[in-house]
């Protein structure tokens, strides 16, 4: 028991600031793309907004802890399945970080090579999302209609947000969020 509590903590511990992070990035994106615009760009089922996400999560500093939420609320918001795997493919690939450490082992050919292997892999996966939910429809919760999109302070935007990224949000996740910690954890114990 007390390895799987040691385990626990030290998992959290070494996630939670990506998980911030992504948090923190939902509740940008959130504020920043409401359901229509969104919708424009990577709403679509078909192979451009399949591209256009996988464009989008390729420069993004995310791992794969901080894009989980990214990705969840990119759909939440309006995105098709198919294009919030993309991003969630081709987002944790590429940080910059790894991308120097990749020049600086194996040289520029292999540094210029992982980025676009990080979107070729994003598209593909997007696209074979696309093709297998094809008949499913997504529903968007657009709670602008609702809202008065009055001119609101930088203030009101950035609470709104905060909002968003660590109360909406994660209420949303908070459970599965937990027992794949509760998993992670008692893995690392058994082994």
């Amino acid at each position: 028991m007390e390895k799987f509590l040691n385990s626990m903590l030290s998992i959290t511990l070494e996630m939670s600031p990506y998980l911030l992070l992504g948090f923190l990035i939902a509740g940008v994106l959130n504020e920043l793309f409401k359901g229509t615009a969104l919708k424009k760009y990577i709403g679509g089922s078909d192979t451009k907004s399949v591209i256009n996400s996988s464009l989008l999560g390729v420069p993004l500093p995310l791992c794969s802890c901080g894009v989980i939420p990214t990705g969840v609320s990119l759909h939440k918001s309006g995105a098709s399945k198919g294009s919030a795997i993309s991003f969630m493919i081709s987002t944790p690939q590429t940080g910059v970080d790894s991308i120097l450490v990749t020049y600086s082992l194996l040289g520029l050919p292999f540094a210029l090579l992982r980025p676009v292997i990080a979107f070729i892999t994003g598209v593909f996966g997007g696209m074979v999302t696309n093709r297998l939910t094809k008949d499913e429809k997504n529903e968007i919760h657009d709670e602008t209609s609702s809202r008065q999109e009055k001119k609101r302070t930088l203030i009101q935007r950035s609470k709104d947000a905060m909002k968003y990224a660590f109360v909406d949000f994660l209420d949303d996740i908070a459970l599965w969020l937990f027992i794949g910690l509760i998993l992670a954890a008692a893995i690392s114990a058994l082994i």
